[in-house]
């Protein structure tokens, strides 16, 4: 079967897939709450014929299979928003719901999409004869755990590739590389006081957490290269007169590697246990989620930048042109070429308002922010995708993104995307000498695979 006729398969069921990447969109939930958008995944790919088997090792996460044996190809899709991202399918900012979570890193596209891919996958195999497994992960919590606990539970042991994609502004396989990561939770106790009356009974939290984020300014120049550190604090007190008794900061910790990371929190836990001394408080530290760095995989790759060739793209209407160009336009000009910057991406793009061209971007670079993927990558050979969702020059986790993943351009990108995954699927089904080629780069470039939570 050729890539043209899987997309085929896509298209022919358009008007479905459109109305439900809408409806979630419509009806955001964040992580950790995502019940019915995952009831609708789940019923939908039960509907198509799909065995499917919710997981207990994280709520709102399931998998859903057809065929059987081996080959396993999986499809991986996620349906969280972000909190406070609420915003109108439109070019001015305008929430729906003041405070409301939006769907602006469009999972609601993912995650349709990547279920298009599976059935379209399933279909064409069974019409072919292939043998092997269609696999789709519902992913919850994208933006906070994600696929973590999945990985760790071996869910992903036997899987002999993994696709994925993401809405962004430009049409390119993810060649790049990501950071590993890992967020914490450093929480200080001390003693509360009269600030003015008795502040020497007084042993100040704040202090503690204050001492330990200088600290961490002073390290960041002795640590390896690319290594980051970012932090808020969360707790600092109640009033000004209380010596206060508690204080917390939150810290992401980044890093080339994994590895990377639990070196660099070694240090960063020595800064916390000199700030505690200095002010004779406690701490402890928690661990929320971490990520392990994306290794990408150049025969998966190289497969999806074929079929990225091979299936026509979207074309757009004067319209969708118009709202793309007013909504970029929202965007300050010295920012809208930051996205095209991190994967070597030409800035001359940014004369069109939707990127209508196949682009190859990101060998051997690697970008700073940090995705689950990497996880899966590290037990299995692993490819994704970019699709261009959005106007060129608007970025993920902004309002211009959540407008644009409600928009039909952002529908259209969506169903190309799952054109192109289904027919990378279908190689990697009917080539053998493909599905080795992965896996031998697989095991050449693996690494022991151990979540950076894993303290």
């Amino acid at each position: 079967m050729e890539a043209r006729d899987i997309a085929a398969l896509v298209e022919a069921r358009a008007a479905e897939y459109d109305a439900l990447a809408r409806t979630i969109w419509e009806r955001p939930e964040p992580a950790y709450e995502e019940a019915a958008s995952a009831a609708l995944h789940r019923e939908r790919l039960a509907a198509r014929g799909f065995r499917v088997a919710e997981c207990p090792e994280m709520a709102n996460s399931f998998i859903a299979e057809r065929g059987s044996g081996k080959p396993v190809v999986a499809l991986m899709g996620e349906y969280d928003a972000l909190p406070g991202m609420s915003q109108a399918c439109g070019a001015v900012r305008e929430p729906l719901v003041a405070g409301g979570a939006g769907h602006a890193c469009g999972h609601n596209l993912l995650g349709v999409g990547s279920l298009a891919a599976a059935e379209a996958l399933a279909d064409a195999a069974e019409a072919s004869g292939l043998a092997g497994t269609v696999r789709y992960y519902g992913c919850p919590a994208e933006e906070a755990l994600g696929r973590i606990p999945l990985v760790k539970a071996g869910r992903f042991d036997d899987v002999d590739a993994a696709l994925t994609w993401h809405p962004a502004d430009v049409n390119t396989p993810h060649r790049y590389a990501t950071n590993a990561n890992l967020a914490l939770a450093f929480r200080f106790r001390g003693r509360a006081s009269h600030a003015a009356l008795a502040p020497s009974a007084g042993r100040s939290a704040l202090d503690a957490v204050q001492l330990m984020n200088l600290g961490l300014e002073f390290l960041r120049e002795h640590l390896e290269p690319g290594v980051l550190l970012h932090y808020v604090i969360t707790d600092g007190g109640r009033k000004a007169n209380i010596v206060p008794e508690t204080a917390a900061t939150s810290l992401y910790v980044r890093a080339p590697r994994a590895s990377g990371v639990r070196a660099a929190y070694a240090r960063v836990l020595k800064v916390a246990r000199g700030a505690a001394l200095m002010t004779e408080t406690a701490f402890e530290a928690e661990a929320s989620h971490g990520k392990c760095d994306f290794i990408p995989n150049e025969a998966i790759h190289g497969a999806m930048a074929r079929a990225m060739a091979a299936i026509a793209l979207p074309s757009h209407t004067a319209e969708e042109k118009a709202f793309a160009r007013a909504l970029a336009a929202t965007v300050d000009r010295r920012d809208r070429g930051a996205s095209l910057a991190m994967i070597g991406a030409p800035e001359s793009l940014l004369r069109a308002p939707i990127h209508e061209a196949v682009g190859d971007y990101g060998r051997g670079f690697r970008v700073g922010g940090s995705l689950d993927t990497g996880d899966v990558s590290y037990v299995a050979p692993t490819g994704q995708m970019n699709a261009a969702t959005w106007p060129l020059g608007v970025g993920a986790h902004t309002w211009q993104a959540c407008a644009a993943s409600g928009s039909s351009q952002g529908a259209k990108a969506m169903r190309w995307a799952a054109s192109v995954l289904a027919a990378t699927g279908y190689a990697l089904l009917s080539d053998p000498a493909l599905l080795a080629a992965a896996r031998t780069e697989h095991r050449r470039a693996r690494r022991p695979y151990r979540s950076t939570m894993d303290l």
